[in-house]
């Protein structure tokens, strides 16, 4: 993980420039969301490991800047959902663009033959973690 965050994430969010002063953390909520149509705040404290109190004031953040809404869950007033706003789905496949060229760029001087054998190892990373 340390090496994914140095060659590739930590280079990307320093050239990154869009609506909002996003953090690590503004990204990684977006991002989950991204990939999930909603959820609620203890789902996302636990998959990103962050404490509900920091969790919330990030939330509160995304809401104003306009890249999620938060609802109320119709079977359990008590649960807040949280989901992308439009704009900020048009912000994260602003993002998946620019992470799409960020990994080109960063592939591109590799070995085929390594560029295949690597993307068969993360495939079969992603399906193992499913199973758990």
């Amino acid at each position: 993980m340390g090496d994914l965050h140095e060659k590739f994430l930590c280079h990307f969010r320093k050239e990154y420039i869009g609506s909002a002063p996003l953090k690590k953390n503004h990204m990684k909520i977006i991002n989950l969301l991204y990939h999930n149509e909603q959820l609620t705040l203890t789902k996302i404290a636990k998959k990103l490991d962050i404490e509900k109190g920091s969790l919330t004031t990030l939330i509160d953040q995304l809401t104003e800047w306009g890249l999620i809404i938060r609802s109320e869950d119709k079977n359990d007033r008590r649960k807040s959902l949280i989901s992308l706003s439009s704009l900020g789905k048009t912000e994260m496949d602003t993002l998946m663009v620019l992470y799409e060229k960020r990994l080109n760029e960063l592939m591109f001087t590799s070995d085929p033959e390594e560029m295949n054998q690597f993307m068969l190892s993360l495939r079969y990373v992603v399906q193992f973690m499913k199973k758990l």
